[in-house]
C-alpha cells in the first residue's frame, strides 16, 4: 500500500490529533513511555513499548506505517502507532498519560485511526491486547473488536489476544 499520509487532522474540544512526523518521533517515544511505565517490572515478558525507542519509531514512519499524536495545547497527551498488514491496519502501542486517562483520548485515537483506515481502503484494523491488563481487552471489546486469535508468550506466564474490527465504508 502507500505510504500517504494525510494533511488534515481532527480536533477535538481543544485536543489536536495528528500524523507524527518524522522530526517528531521522540515525541511518539516518550509519550508512549510514560503511558507504559506503570507495567515496568510488572509484565512478564515486559511490555514492548518500553522498549520503544526514537528510532523505532521514526523506523515505522519511514517503514510505510506511522505514527499518531493527541495534542493538548502544547502538551502530548497520548500517541499510538500503525502499520500495514495487507488489507488491514495494525494500530499498536495505544497510549494516553496517566494524568490524561479516562477522558475520552483512547478512544479518539482509535476513531481517528479507524477513520484513517476506511479511507486507505482498509477492510479491517487490528489490535493485540495483553491479557494481564483485562482493562484493555474491555476497553477494546467495547468499541466492537473482536477476539480472532489466543497466543500465548514462550515464557507461558502470559498471553495476549489479536482482536480485530471489521470497517464498513
Amino acid at each position: 500500500m502507500l505510504a500517504v499520509k494525510p494533511k488534515w487532522a481532527v480536533v477535538a474540544m481543544s485536543r489536536l490529533i495528528k500524523h507524527a512526523e518524522l522530526h517528531e518521533a521522540g515525541v511518539v517515544q516518550l509519550t508512549i513511555r510514560e503511558a507504559f511505565q506503570e507495567f515496568e517490572g510488572k509484565l512478564v515478558p515486559q511490555s514492548g513499548a518500553l522498549r520503544e525507542t526514537e528510532a523505532s519509531i521514526r523506523g515505522e514512519i519511514a517503514g510505510g506505517g506511522g505514527a499518531v499524536i493527541v495534542w493538548e495545547g502544547a502538551e502530548p497527551v497520548g500517541a499510538a502507532v500503525y502499520s500495514f498488514k495487507d488489507t488491514c491496519l495494525y494500530i499498536g502501542r495505544v497510549s494516553v498519560k496517566p494524568a490524561w486517562r479516562g477522558k475520552g483520548i483512547g478512544r479518539e485515537i482509535m476513531a481517528y485511526l479507524e477513520g484513517f483506515a476506511v479511507e486507505r481502503g482498509c477492510s479491517e484494523t487490528e489490535v493485540g491486547v495483553r491479557l494481564s491488563i483485562p482493562g484493555n481487552v474491555n476497553f477494546y471489546a467495547g468499541m466492537r473488536y473482536e477476539v480472532r486469535e489466543h497466543l500465548f508468550y514462550p515464557e507461558g506466564a502470559d498471553s495476549w489476544y489479536v482482536m480485530r474490527k471489521r470497517m464498513f465504508s
